[in-house]
């Protein structure tokens, strides 16, 4: 008796094993080329699903949290996707590619800060990459960092004049600087190829910044017909609009330069400041949060912000963001003339004669450099 009960105990044991061997799932590298593979028939979710898979069972693998942040942004889940990309850099801090692709899903994500943070990091090691560049560019020339986007960009446009993605972002950069005469040699070399859509615009770009802005308009609307989709030309079109006193036709640009990228700093910007001044108060507000959100440094994002502030009875929050414009920028006129204006209403007597007479202070500067220029 004692044996057979020994030999049930036995079976009893391997057939618990047998059972246990029989519900083992997948292993990791099984699930790792079912998430691949799925990922390449388009099925996305679940190439997501499987990836997660894979960490749970590896959380160390590389290639892993790689794949499934490309998924991840594949699927609009950016910040996600962020998180995966470092996690993967935390075990293998040299990758150039998950570097890159973490700095492009910042870019993706409007963090164009951080963007270019990792992006001039790379660069220092990775000197040759030309997406790398294109995107810290256009990375500079969002953040209005005009002057870092010439610096980067004139070293590639020594060695390859006929890169016209380098030499559109240059001629750009260039013109903001206020260097027109240099952005002009660069467009007549665009025009080798023709009179096309983009040196209509940075043509337009350039009549814009010395001030003509009914040429700028006429340009500009040349290159949009020719191009509806090119990148910024609705937005500066819609700038020029607004200096040629169209408001309605500005507002029209504005709205139709967001559609086709929600993250167009100037779109946002005077989209919510000529409804601001329509006094549609409630439909600026997003478009002005955006706007510093964009460019938290942004001095005119910040005086359109304090603006609405005062608008809409925010006296408090309109003398702090005016008080730090004040600081940073003593002599934007507009802040002082804004502030005189919130202290009164605030009964604060003194600081507003006092912010009265740096006005006067300022407009008497300004006559003289017109009297002495």
């Amino acid at each position: 008796m004692r044996t057979i009960a020994l030999c049930i105990l036995v079976l009893s044991e391997l057939t618990a094993l047998g059972g246990f061997a029989a519900t083992q799932g997948p292993t990791a590298e099984q699930l790792y080329n079912e998430a691949n593979g799925a990922y390449d028939r388009g099925d996305v979710l679940r190439a997501i699903s499987l990836y997660r898979q894979v960490i749970t069972l590896q959380p160390d693998s590389v290639p892993a949290r790689t794949n499934l942040a490309v998924a991840l942004a594949h699927d609009g889940r950016y910040q996600e996707a962020i998180t995966q990309y470092q996690e993967a850099l935390k075990r293998d801090p040299t990758n150039s590619m998950v570097r890159l692709n973490l700095a492009l899903a910042w870019y993706k994500q409007a963090e164009f800060e951080k963007a270019s943070t990792e992006l001039e990091s790379l660069r220092k090691e990775h000197t040759d990459s030309r997406q790398s560049l294109y995107l810290l560019a256009d990375c500079y020339l969002r953040l209005g960092r005009n002057s870092d986007a010439v610096a980067l960009l004139e070293p590639a446009y020594r060695e390859n004049p006929d890169d016209r993605a380098v030499d559109y972002a240059l001629g750009t950069a260039l013109i903001r600087t206020g260097e027109i005469r240099r952005g002009e040699a660069v467009i007549d070399h665009i025009l080798k190829d023709g009179n096309t859509a983009e040196a209509d615009l940075l043509m337009g770009e350039a009549q814009f910044a010395a001030g003509d802005y009914k040429t700028a308009a006429t340009t500009l609307h040349n290159a949009l017909a020719t191009n509806p989709d090119l990148p910024a030309a609705w937005s500066l079109y819609g700038r020029a609009l607004l200096n040629t006193d169209d408001h309605p036709g500005a507002k029209t640009a504005f709205q139709r330069a967001l559609k086709s990228d929600p993250n167009d700093f100037s779109a946002n910007l005077y989209l919510g400041a000529v409804l601001r001044i329509e006094g549609n108060n409630d439909e600026a507000a997003p478009y002005l949060t955006e706007a510093l959100r964009l460019r938290p440094t942004s001095p005119d994002a910040g005086f359109q912000i304090g603006a609405l502030h005062a608008a809409t009875g925010k006296l408090e929050e309109a003398r702090n963001e005016f008080e730090r414009l004040e600081r940073a920028w003593p002599d934007f006129l507009e802040v002082h003339v804004q502030l005189a204006s919130v202290y009164s209403r605030l009964k604060r007597k003194e600081e507003s004669l006092r912010e009265q007479k740096i006005v006067m202070e300022l407009n008497e500067k300004v006559r003289d450099k017109k009297a002495h220029p």
